[in-house]
C-alpha cells in the first residue's frame, strides 16, 4: 500500500471529511433559508436625495381667554361649550339641523351647500337620539394650540331602549387670530363591548 491509500482510509482522515461535509451542507442551507425568507423587494431604503421630511405641527397647551391653561372642561371658554353644545344639540339627533351649519368645520360639510346640508337624507354626523343635552357628561382628553378632544356621555330617551354611549368630539380652529372659532370636525362613537349577563 502506498501512502495515499493509507491517509485516504484512515479514520481521521473520514472524520475530517465527514466534518468538512457537514459544514458545507450547512452553509448551503443558510444560504438558501436567506434567500428564501430574505424576500425578493430590492427597494432602497435610503431616502433619495434631496428628501426632506415632514413634521407635524408643533403644538402648545390650549390657554383660554383668561390666560388659564385649559386641563378640564370647564375651563374651556363659552364660545366653545356653547358650539360643542350646539352641535349635540342639533345635528347629531337631527334636530334645527340649520343652527348647526355655524359650528361644523369646513372638512365636515365640504360638498354640501347650506340647503343640502339641512335637508339632506344622509349626513357625514353619527346619528345618536340625544335625549337632554342639559344632562350630558364631558371629560376633556387633550386640548392644543392645534386641536380640542372631548369624551361625551349621552343617553337616549327611554322609547329608543338604547345603551348610554360614549362619543370623541373633535374640534379644530378655523380662521386666524381673533376671528378664530372652535369648530366641531370629528364625532365618533368609543365603542366598548357589553358586559356579558350570566
Amino acid at each position: 500500500m502506498n501512502s495515499i491509500q493509507t491517509a485516504l482510509s484512515s479514520a481521521r482522515f473520514n472524520r475530517i471529511m465527514l466534518g468538512l461535509g457537514v459544514l458545507v451542507l450547512a452553509a448551503g442551507a443558510l444560504t438558501l433559508i436567506l434567500k428564501i425568507a430574505g424576500g425578493n423587494d430590492n427597494t432602497d431604503v435610503n431616502p433619495s436625495p434631496g428628501f426632506v421630511p415632514t413634521l407635524p405641527q408643533k403644538t402648545t397647551p390650549l390657554k383660554n381667554s383668561q390666560g388659564i391653561t385649559v386641563r378640564t372642561f370647564e375651563q374651556l371658554d363659552p364660545q366653545v361649550k356653547s358650539n360643542i353644545r350646539t352641535f349635540l344639540a342639533t345635528v347629531v339627533p337631527r334636530r334645527n339641523i340649520g343652527r348647526s351649519w355655524a359650528v361644523v368645520a369646513p372638512s365636515v360639510k365640504a360638498g354640501y351647500t347650506y340647503k343640502k346640508w339641512t335637508h339632506a337624507d344622509a349626513l357625514p354626523v353619527n346619528y345618536y337620539p340625544v335625549d337632554n343635552v342639559d344632562r350630558i357628561n364631558y371629560y376633556l382628553d387633550e386640548a392644543t394650540s392645534n386641536e380640542i378632544l372631548i369624551e361625551v356621555g349621552l343617553s337616549a330617551p327611554a322609547k329608543y331602549a338604547m345603551r348610554p354611549t360614549t362619543f370623541q368630539l373633535g374640534l379644530v380652529p378655523v380662521g386666524k387670530g381673533a376671528k378664530a372659532k372652535w369648530l366641531v370636525n370629528y364625532f365618533m362613537p368609543r365603542w366598548t363591548p357589553p358586559i356579558p349577563v350570566n
